[in-house]
């Protein structure tokens, strides 16, 4: 019976971190199609008004990096409005979804 408890803890607890990751790419799908698709492309495949790198190349850590100086201001541009409504999680949504993207 402990063996079992235990097999259904395992695969309640793995299936619960797979829903998870799910909801976290459907939250930064949702937010990159908002507020950034229509500078960087559908896919991040365009350079922002030729001045960004094109996104879907970056890695999750470099896309946070740039996200969180848009939004302190340390980076100037016409995104920053869109990015300084992004907290923390959301940042690693998007970051973590334009990695499916990856050509």
């Amino acid at each position: 019976m402990k063996k079992l408890s235990l097999t259904l803890f395992v695969t309640l607890l793995t299936t619960i971190s797979y829903a998870h990751a799910d909801s976290n790419l459907d939250r930064g799908k949702r937010l990159f199609s908002q507020g950034c698709a229509l500078c960087h492309g559908k896919q991040g495949e365009k350079s922002a008004l030729n001045q960004s790198a094109i996104i879907n190349t970056l890695s999750v850590d470099e896309i946070i990096t740039a996200l969180q100086k848009r939004k302190s201001g340390e980076i100037v541009g016409a995104g920053n409005a869109a990015k300084s409504r992004l907290n923390e999680d959301d940042m690693k949504a998007v970051a973590e979804y334009l990695q499916t993207l990856k050509n």
